[in-house]
């Protein structure tokens, strides 16, 4: 099912939906989670329940379950319910007494929910990362779709990595996987400065299989292509996290991709269920869905300075026009993901 293959692809990009007293004609399971090697470690999962309401596939968060994360010797942690990012959590601080997060071992989940179902997510060893040794950009005049599907010619800023494919004492080259996060500043008419959090697109997913090729590093790797617009008239970071996979992992998120960019044409093989390594402890014939994996992340920021870009004009204020409603110029604080805060990382 396309629409419930789409929805397994960031949790983090759904639109929560509340709804009482209505049940769903079907109520499938799909538990995201990944933990993250770092001083502290830390680990999030996200629970939701796909089902149908009036014809369509929505996603609904599920609270107050029982979350834990396991190591093969038996130890285990538990994970806190953080309500407002829907989502549960265990911070790991490196000198937990009875709890290491370590290169080389394995980790798994355990989610019980209130109604008395557990599932358990197959184990996923963590691996060492490569050094992230570098990323740049370079201005490129790129034929590409516009958002009509039209393809027009458009100065873009084309964003590469530097990387080795084999992590510090590993004679195994990596399977990697780069996550993509920007910030841009917009000021509004009321001189209100804003901090606009772009994530990554779901339908964007950067991966790399280091094995697959004859190669020992990774030079100017074009990751993204951003077109030049007002989000670079006034400052714009964009943060790439590189991360290690094992060959689960990268199955996983090579379907994903796979399913994601899918032009529906009639070449193309028919749309399948991403592979899944949660199972259902209680009823080995209910099907989940999700995946939960372990890795290392290396991290790298780049700061565009307008001047660099030709200082492109900025978004407000707008001109004159008929229009229903506040707009960001009169508030930036109505785009999504805006803050008055800026970054920590923000260095000019």
């Amino acid at each position: 099912m396309v629409i419930l293959a789409l929805v397994l692809l960031l949790p983090g990009c759904l639109d929560e939906i509340e709804l009482k007293n209505q049940s769903f004609d079907t109520k499938a399971v799909v538990i995201q989670g990944k933990l993250v090697q770092g001083s502290p470690a830390v680990v999030e999962v996200s629970i939701q329940r796909i089902g149908d309401y009036s014809g369509s596939e929505v996603a609904t968060y599920i609270g107050s379950a029982k979350v834990s994360l396991w190591n093969a010797a038996g130890a285990s942690v538990e994970l806190a319910e953080v309500s407002s990012r829907r989502l549960y959590q265990a911070i790991i601080p490196s000198n937990h007494p009875t709890f290491k997060v370590q290169t080389g071992q394995a980790y798994h989940i355990r989610v019980t929910l209130l109604d008395g179902r557990q599932y358990e997510s197959e184990p996923e060893v963590l691996l060492p990362n490569p050094e992230l040794e570098k990323m740049d950009f370079q201005l490129a005049d790129l034929a590409l779709p516009d958002k009509k599907g039209f393809i027009t010619t458009s100065t873009y800023l084309r964003f590469w990595v530097n990387t080795a494919l084999k992590a510090a004492n590993s004679s195994e080259k990596s399977k990697l996987r780069w996550e993509l996060n920007a910030v841009y500043r917009l000021t509004d008419n009321a001189k209100k400065v804003c901090y606009n959090a772009e994530p990554q697109r779901v339908e964007k997913v950067f991966i790399f299989d280091g094995a697959a090729f004859n190669l020992n590093r990774l030079d100017t790797f074009y990751l993204a292509d951003v077109k030049l617009d007002h989000r670079f008239a006034e400052g714009f970071h964009l943060t790439i996290l590189q991360e290690s996979l094992t060959p689960a992992a990268y199955n996983y998120w090579n379907q994903v991709k796979l399913l994601a960019e899918r032009s529906g044409n009639m070449f193309e093989a028919p749309a399948a269920k991403i592979a899944s390594n949660i199972k259902s402890s209680t009823d080995p014939q209910e099907a989940a869905y999700g995946y939960f994996y372990a890795t290392t992340q290396d991290t790298l920021r780049r700061y565009v300075n307008p001047a660099q870009v030709g200082s492109p004009t900025n978004y407000c204020p707008q001109p004159p026009q008929p229009r229903i409603g506040p707009t960001i110029c009169d508030n930036c604080l109505l785009q999504t993901g805006s803050s008055l805060t800026k970054p920590a990382f923000w260095i000019e």
